[in-house]
């Protein structure tokens, strides 16, 4: 049946084919004109700013009309779902569409198997099946099925796909809390009213042949079709990046090449006669390399480096250049050095000025001395830093300033000269001190010190992470967007050259890329971050683990555009949202399943034969009727015989709903009954809850018996685009259930590394748009998951998926 509804704007309808191939039709509650919202302003025409994420307009899913209500096959539980026991009168499977993205352009996809498909923006997923980008359609609790609205993505309900014969032979009890195991007034009566009809009926049913779930995938999980087909914009491999037109061996140094270092300054400020130490006579700025041709058998060239930020002395000013020129000559013919080397005059040439930015770290790095010069702030903001004390605080919070302290020579005090004061008596700081005395975050900062004094190596691992760390929580005036990482980039060896389209993860990257960074960034995608709005830079762990604890088994094979990388290597699997679907399994043979077995199926052949032997009059007519008769009472209870038993072996399944259950419902709608097959997750989530039983061994509980977590599932019931919402992971091979938070359902899951004697899995959503997967969750699962996957072509990865205004 379709509704029709009278209105004098076009009225867009969307439509699917349900499994009894009728075609429903879905109406929205949002009137489209010409492909924009009719209520709203189109956003950029209809469109979308690429990194920002897509727009969405309200689309609200009537139910149809001729269906009926969804019935209950269990007690209804709070957080549990009205399940239905045969799907609806249509024979259909009811969806909603919450919001759908504002946007009219089209885009084109390739899949896995090089098919193309052009449409507008929506949540797609690639089908294990036939490889094909189809809509997602996630199975969600009633509390968030009846809540139309807020989801990008289709809804339906779960439905119950354990055996019928099964979910019958429970009909009986089903009135029965099977919760609290409580009975009430009046169980009984119904008990025995049901089980009449529920054996009658099974001794139809069980005439038909048993039509078990089938093995598929050679036994492992549905693999995850993809394959990324673009360009990285930095390959790790040279003869992978966008060449065209060259030869191979022309492209042979292009692999993220990297900048020579300086082996001197190119300019230096020599003092004017620099044996006279009493007084200043001026210097004299000069090209090293005209020095060096004029001089070089009469001098030996060491210089001291200075210092200083532009916050307290502006390039602009001739007063604050002259203070400063001033310090440096002093403590230049203090240190009885000929020349001197200060930003703000040793870089004089534009064409050059980029270049000799970024390689001040190798000037620091060949000075005989280093000073800090400071003074009153220039702005009206620092009228309350007046000692000098806090004018070194504020130039320690400047970004470029930290690597000047950290590269500086090894074993010297640094000497503090202030603007204003007495420049013969500077303050004499130990750099072992400066992080106690300057820097707000001592006790990171104190550990990179230590390191570049040789009083406490770190691995290049702990380097990078310490020192970006530090780094990030710095301030500066932004000239490119990878400054942090430019920043960086002094500390280690090898330096790409500074890329002004970089943004600042992929400044990063291609800095990790270039360095033995211990595979940085193949570990920093298996983290989950401690909170969603975590910048990239940050890299704390939600287990609390340190990087260097984390394996990885992928490799990054390029920097991708949009803040992406390029991995290779991992495996794999689909998660199915849209249903449950029946589980294959192995049980054993067992003497009384055989004869229960056997009894139960012949029942109804025997009953029918007595019928026909009562005709005659027949003495064994009665004895049959009798066993047959008593079969079949039985038969609700003898049917649950059958399928017992304990599972050797089961099709492993990724299945995901939106919600909270409790993990007896989940168990009856996969497997018909509470057998004890499905257990929680002790630590596969940082939601997951354990306990030690009374034989202290570890187990599973339900992460909703934290208070803190139970309130979490209440308010993702009501999340809007964006927001962290609540869904359950079922492995069907480990028999494990997991609670876990996301903005959006994964649609696989990656290993990309293991750690703590588990693998780290990544939960990705697929933007097909882009080909770009985007790492939503990080769940810990059993090693055993890895032999039942299959490996996962080339894939394009980001950190963090655009979210939605």
């Amino acid at each position: 049946m379709i509704l029709s509804i009278h209105t004098s704007l076009p009225l867009v309808t969307s439509h699917f084919v349900g499994p009894l191939g009728k075609e429903i039709f879905l109406i929205p509650g949002t009137i489209i004109q010409n492909g924009v919202n009719a209520t709203t302003s189109p956003k950029h025409g209809g469109g979308y700013v690429p990194g920002e994420g897509m727009p969405y307009t309200d689309k609200t899913q009537y139910r149809q009309q001729g269906q009926s209500a969804r019935y209950s096959s269990q007690p209804y539980t709070e957080g549990g779902p009205k399940y239905v026991f045969y799907e609806c009168e249509m024979g259909v499977f009811p969806m909603r569409d919450g919001r759908r993205y504002d946007s009219s352009q089209t885009h084109r996809h390739q899949d896995s198997m090089a098919r193309i498909w052009n449409g507008v923006v929506d949540d797609r997923y690639l089908s294990p099946y036939d490889g094909h980008v189809s809509k997602l359609v996630v199975q969600t609790t009633d509390e968030i099925y009846d809540n139309p609205g807020n989801s990008t993505y289709r809804r339906t309900y779960i439905r119950n796909i354990s055996p019928s014969k099964l979910r019958l032979a429970h009909w009986p009890t089903s009135h029965i809390d099977y919760v609290s195991g409580k009975s009430q007034s009046g169980d009984i009566a119904w008990v025995i009213a049901k089980w009449i009809p529920a054996a009658l009926a099974l001794t139809i049913m069980l005439l038909e042949p048993e039509s078990g779930a089938q093995v598929r995938n050679g036994g492992n999980y549905d693999t995850f079709p993809y394959k990324y087909y673009g360009y990285a914009k930095v390959a790790r491999n040279a003869f992978e990046n966008d060449s065209p037109g060259k030869l191979i061996h022309d492209v042979g140094d292009e692999v993220n090449p990297v900048c020579k270092r300086a082996l001197r300054p190119r300019y230096l400020c020599f003092l004017r006669n620099p044996d006279d130490q009493n007084g200043l006579h001026g210097v004299m700025p000069m090209m090293v390399e005209e020095w060096i041709a004029q001089y070089k058998s009469e001098r030996n060239l060491e210089y001291l480096f200075v210092a200083y930020t532009a916050e307290q002395f502006k390039g602009e000013s001739n007063e604050d250049m002259e203070a400063l020129h001033k310090i440096a000559e002093t403590a230049t013919r203090a240190a009885g050095l000929p020349a001197y080397w200060i930003g703000c005059s040793c870089m004089p040439d534009d064409h050059e000025m980029e270049e000799d930015v970024f390689r001040i770290s190798d000037v620091v790095r060949g000075a005989k001395s280093v000073i800090i010069a400071v003074g009153p702030p220039v702005n009206d903001a620092g009228d309350d830093i007046t000692t000098t004390h806090e004018m070194l605080q504020q130039w320690g919070q400047r970004l470029w300033t930290f690597p000047e302290v950290l590269l500086s020579p090894a074993g010297q005090p640094i000497k503090v000269y202030t603007r204003g004061q007495d420049l013969q008596s500077p303050l004499a700081l130990p750099k072992n001190q400066f992080a106690a005395r300057v820097w707000s975050d001592a006790l990171v900062a104190r550990q990179l010190v230590d390191h570049f004094e040789g009083n406490l190596g770190l691995s290049r691992l702990e380097l990078v992470i310490l020192a970006l760390q530090c780094l990030h929580s710095r301030n500066t005036t932004q000239y490119l967007k990878g400054d942090h990482s430019y920043a960086l980039m002094g500390l280690l060896r090898l330096r790409p050259y500074v890329d002004q389209t970089d943004t600042a993860f992929q400044a990063f990257a291609r800095l990790s890329l270039a360095n033995d960074s211990d595979m940085l960034l193949e570990r920093l995608i298996c983290t989950l971050p401690k909170d969603p709005g975590q910048h990239w830079s940050c890299m704390d762990d939600a287990w609390n683990v340190n990087l260097w604890d984390i394996y990885p088994t992928c490799q990054i094979a390029g920097v991708g555009h949009d803040d992406t990388v390029i991995i290779d290597g991992a495996f794999g699997a689909n998660v199915r949202w849209k249903s449950f679907a029946p589980v294959a399994n192995l049980r054993r043979t067992s003497w009384k399943r055989l004869f229960v077995q056997v009894f139960l199926h012949s029942s109804p052949i025997f009953f029918f034969f007595s019928l026909a032997l009562l005709a005659l009059n027949l003495a064994a007519a009665a004895i049959l009727l009798i066993y047959s008769l008593a079969m079949i009472g039985a038969s609700p209870k003898l049917l649950r015989v059958i399928y017992g038993g304990k599972f050797w072996y089961t099709q492993p399944w990724f299945f995901g709903f939106e919600g909270y259950l409790d993990i007896e419902t989940i168990e009856r709608q996969i497997f018909g009954a509470r057998l004890g097959r499905l257990e929680w997750s002790a630590w596969g989530s940082p939601l997951s809850r354990h306990h030690a039983n009374a034989y202290g061994e570890c187990v599973g509980s339900d992460p909703t018996s934290d208070p803190k977590v139970r309130q979490m599932v209440a308010m993702a019931k009501h999340a809007k685009p964006g927001e962290q919402r609540i869904f359950t992971l079922v492995d069907t091979n480990t028999m494990e259930v997991t609670l876990f938070r996301a903005v959006r359902p994964p649609v696989a899951f990656l290993l990309c590394g293991h750690e703590g004697g588990m693998q780290r899995a990544v939960g990705v959503s697929y933007d097909w748009t882009t080909g770009t997967c985007y790492r939503e969750t990080v769940l810990r699962m059993e090693t055993p998951v890895l032999e039942k996957m299959d490996r996962v072509s080339r894939l394009r990865l980001g950190l963090k998926r655009p979210g939605v205004d």
